[in-house]
């Protein structure tokens, strides 16, 4: 009698344990649902730019968030990985501005040629860019374009760069064999590196 009423406590024991660490799981999971990522919070606080003038031909890398989602519409994500023409541009801001922007060209609604997609990334960058370095990998999979911009230096903050020299940004192509598959517009020089 004595042993199943031992073992009979033991379980109710091990269910209020058990329920005490559900509980715990999901206060955290609340928690993480109501405190906003640091570029959520900055973007709150920080205001954003007065002048919204582009500094590329279409808009791009250094531009802001509100002529972002004048020309690509509203953003389908959230406010630090933005989300723009279906699953085809990712765009991360900093100081309400696109410091890093991926683009899926299998995601695109038009197949594009290597020569059309260097076009269209060359209109998403600051119209003053000048190449500074290129690097292919060995199996030519991967290529690095690194520019440096005024308008770009002129654009952000120093803060936003790093540590790497102010107006440097970098485009990594890759490719399979049949041609550029994805690119990323980040801004400051690659750590992808040869």
């Amino acid at each position: 009698m004595k042993s199943n009423s031992l073992i009979a406590a033991l379980f109710a024991a091990i269910l209020v344990l058990a329920g005490c660490n559900q509980n715990e799981e999901q206060i955290v999971e609340d928690e993480d649902k109501n405190n906003p990522s640091t570029e959520e919070q900055r973007a709150e606080t920080e205001e954003a730019p007065e002048e919204n003038k582009k500094i590329t031909e279409e808009v791009g890398l250094g531009d802001t968030r509100e002529v972002f989602t004048e020309v690509y519409g509203e953003n389908k994500n959230n406010k630090e990985i933005a989300r723009f023409k279906g699953d085809s541009m990712l765009v991360e801001f900093q100081t309400h501005r696109a410091v890093n922007i991926e683009l899926q060209f299998e995601d695109m609604e038009k197949e594009m040629s290597n020569e059309e997609i260097l076009a269209y990334i060359k209109e998403r960058i600051p119209k003053d860019a000048e190449e500074v370095n290129r690097i292919k990998d060995d199996n030519n999979q991967r290529e690095i374009i690194e520019y440096k911009s005024k308008l770009l230096k002129d654009a952000l903050s120093e803060e936003v760069y790093e540590g790497d020299e102010p107006g440097t940004f970098t485009v990594l192509l890759t490719s399979n064999e049949e041609g550029y598959i994805n690119a990323t517009l980040s801004v400051g020089h690659s750590d992808q590196g040869a």
